[in-house]
């Protein structure tokens, strides 16, 4: 996979990640709100806000918020544009920004797909930047950042798992799916019936995430197995946690993983 299919890939994969995140944003604007629980008067009480206290009051104001989601929603459906384009790289500039903004709007904290949605985004700057310069360096900046951080974020998360006892005995996947947030009563129902099959399924995730780095390494068509894989493992969590914005972030990054994954091969003469 060329740098040219690499970004085309992405940015589509990038933009059906902020599509979907920014609706879940917009359904919780009565809580953003001017007068919503998490209004910037609440956010106000928080220390190290940038800025003096009326620009912070506009720039964190309900309205402000809105501005900035419709900016994004409009950045993520030029992303959708086929191939190359000219919007490639301003749009993408938008949702890196819109990333930051609402980072530092919430401050209670985003999640895993909102930190590799704006990882993702910035490799898309930086390949856009580079197919337009036509600095194949920079390009390839983008690709190693994306693929870079999905080496790091795997198997953090699988030595995360290791070493907790909650994990490792398997008793974590039934208690998570007994909770009201990212529970599931029938799967809940199926891990409490076999410890046996929890404890496996908990260690098949440990391990899996934790070997990740290793699809770097695999030839392609192994490695575009086992991201399917990987694939099929978010769209269970999206169907039984709820967890439906991680999909899109983490398969964002798998083009720049294969791309990657070519070049590493090559460069270790692995290739045939």
């Amino acid at each position: 996979m060329d740098i040219a299919a690499c970004l085309a890939d992405t940015k589509l994969l990038l933009a059906l990640w902020v599509l979907l995140s920014s609706a879940e944003w917009l359904g919780n604007l009565p809580l953003l709100s001017d007068e919503g629980l998490l209004s910037f008067q609440i956010l106000r009480l928080r220390p190290s806000l940038l800025g003096a206290p009326a620009l912070q009051a506009r720039l964190y104001s309900g309205r402000a918020l809105r501005t900035v989601l419709i900016a994004r929603i409009a950045a993520g459906a030029a992303l959708l544009l086929p191939l190359a384009s000219r919007w490639d790289l301003p749009a993408s500039l938008l949702i890196l920004g819109s990333c930051a903004y609402l980072a530092r709007r919430t401050r209670f904290g985003g999640d895993g797909s909102d930190q590799m949605g704006l990882v993702v985004a910035l490799g898309v700057v930086l390949m856009s930047a580079g197919r337009a310069a036509g600095d194949s360096s920079l390009a390839w900046c983008g690709v190693l950042a994306i693929a870079g951080q999905a080496a790091i974020a795997y198997p953090a998360a699988g030595i995360a798992k290791w070493v907790s006892p909650v994990w490792r005995s398997g008793v974590a996947l039934p208690r998570v799916m007994n909770t009201q947030t990212y529970g599931h009563a029938g799967a809940a129902r199926l891990a409490a019936r076999s410890r046996l099959l929890s404890r496996a399924l908990c260690w098949l995730i440990i391990l899996s995430e934790s070997l990740f780095p290793l699809v770097l390494l695999l030839p392609q068509p192994l490695a575009v197995a086992s991201l399917a894989c990987f694939a099929l493992f978010h769209l269970s969590n999206a169907y039984f946690m709820g967890l439906n914005a991680f999909v899109w972030s983490f398969l964002a990054t798998y083009p720049a993983v294969l791309t990657a994954n070519a070049a590493l091969r090559h460069l270790l003469g692995w290739t045939s």
